[in-house]
């Protein structure tokens, strides 16, 4: 999603829309925000989902701008389809209505752009791509054993405890290690991680529904809310979740 060029970084932004002039200004903002930040940005335009996803150097993009309504497919559909292929790279949806504004949830969206899209919305769009890449960079140490592991902390989806161990479960697999739970809570550094239970650390991320008294997450398991301080631990995760969302 980003790679080395001659000795710096470069990031890949995807744009679809079956409109030009949307299009267009799209690639405008990216190059402007590209040299008021002397950030290296390269873009790939397509004009429908079906041009994106038969793209393989799509796939390496940083952030996906998709329009919501294109002609013969919504960019909801095709963002099914790319996170069920493994892109895990940031989506905006670009859109005359907020009508399928729910459906972002489901495809973890890091931002709706309202269109006409303005330069003060585009770049609150590009802060938030930037804090999600930060984390699937951000790493952290663990003690494995006898070895000191790094682990990418935006692949850990929640950490229990049950027995005498703390148990990672990562998109990788599980993984035992010999910190406490309040250790590891420290080391993550809060959001997107929420000690939601006295043993267990959740990625909000990896979320698919919050219950009365449980989080549903993505890969079935139901992972309990505290009694003390529910309503916090709820308006806690609600204010993540629309923070994605939302200006």
């Amino acid at each position: 999603m980003i790679f080395s060029v001659e000795g710096g970084m470069e990031m890949l932004a995807v744009i679809c829309d079956d409109l030009a002039p949307d299009r267009e200004i799209l690639l405008g903002y990216c190059a402007r925000y590209a040299k008021e930040n002397r950030l290296p940005i390269a873009t790939l335009a397509y004009e429908n989902a079906g041009e994106l996803l038969q793209s393989q150097e799509a796939r390496a993009a940083a952030v996906m701008f998709l329009d919501i309504y294109m002609d013969g497919a919504l960019g909801v559909d095709a963002a099914r389809i790319l996170r069920g292929k493994g892109y895990l790279g940031a989506l905006v949806f670009t859109t005359t209505s907020q009508e399928h504004y729910a459906d972002g949830f489901d495809v973890e969206a890091a931002h709706y752009l309202l269109k006409p899209v303005s330069w003060d919305a585009f770049c609150e769009a590009m802060r938030r791509v930037h804090a999600r890449i930060n984390l699937s960079m951000r790493r952290v140490r663990v003690n494995a054993g006898r070895d000191e592991v790094d682990i990418d902390a935006s692949g850990i989806k929640y950490i229990e405890v049950y027995g005498h161990k703390t148990v990672l479960h990562t998109v990788r697999g599980e993984m035992a290690v010999s910190q406490s739970l309040t250790a590891l809570e420290e080391r993550l550094g809060g959001n997107p991680f929420l000690r939601c239970y006295r043993y267990f650390i959740v990625n909000m991320d990896f979320v698919k529904r919050m219950n009365k008294d449980s989080f549903l997450m993505k890969d079935g398991r139901e992972i309990p809310l505290a009694r003390d301080g529910r309503a916090a631990l709820k308006s806690r995760y609600m204010a993540y979740v629309f923070g994605r969302m939302e200006g």
